[in-house]
Parts: structure tokens; sequence; C-alpha cells
């Protein structure tokens, strides 16, 4: 029973999607600055530098982290660690951007919870070949 993925739950991948490519370029932007600019940061102590590049790295690891997870549990049809990391990502989101993409991943995570073809599609398995006993002789 292979069917068509629903289009909002394919919405939801799209939008996860677009939103790691464009955290993604705002990090290469960054480390971009970060280059051209280091003499800046060489005010600081070491500490003080090291310090504010592991929050940003841990922050863009538990920003981008969840979504790519919440891809990756899409196409393998996992519904419970999709919804697990689909809240992740809510959640880091709220926590870390506070900007329009709360609301977005508030609706995501209500059509991954009520929306009920999405749901059908993600329990059911993934398709298995059936194999007959004609098959597996040598």
């Amino acid at each position: 029973m292979n069917t068509k993925m629903p289009t909002l739950l394919n919405v939801i991948r799209a939008l996860l999607g677009v939103q790691t490519i464009y955290i993604g370029i705002a990090m290469g932007f960054l480390i971009y600055d970060i280059l051209l600019h280091g003499d800046d940061y060489a005010a600081f102590p070491l500490s003080d530098q090291a310090a504010y590049f592991t929050n940003a790295g841990i922050r863009t690891l538990l920003i981008l982290g969840p979504p790519i997870l919440t891809m990756v549990f899409i196409a393998k049809r996992r519904y419970k660690l999709t919804i697990t990391f689909m809240s992740l990502t809510f959640l880091f989101t709220a926590a870390f951007l506070q900007n329009f993409l709360v609301l977005l991943h508030l609706f995501m995570l209500l059509v991954l919870l009520l929306h009920k073809p999405s749901k059908m599609y993600l329990k059911q398995e993934a398709h298995v070949r059936q194999y007959s006993k004609r098959d597996l002789q040598v």
C-alpha cells in the first residue's frame, strides 16, 4: 500500500527545508563577517571569544538539527519521532529566534497532530517487499 504524501505534509517538508537553507546562509554570512573583521573580535579576551563562538555554534546546532531530523523522519514515515522533533523544532525556535517562524512552527505542529491524512500517512508502514518461498529458493 504505497500512497502519495499529503499536500500539507509536503508543504511542511518544504518549509523546513527553506528554513534550514535560510539559517545555513545566515551562518555563512556570519562566518564571512568573522573572517573579514577578525581583528574586531581580537580586542576581547580569549575566554570571551570562545564563549561567544561556542554559544553561536550550539544555537545553530539546536536550530538546524531538529528540522533536518524532522524532514528525515517524515520521509521514513515515523510518526512519533516526527512529532518529537517537530516539537523540539518549535521549542528551540521559540527560545532562540522569536519571530514569525514561531507561529509557522506552531501551525506545522498542529497540522502534524490534527491533519488526519498526514497522520495516517506517517503511521502506515513503509513499503516492504513480500517474499514468497519460491523467491527464496536457490
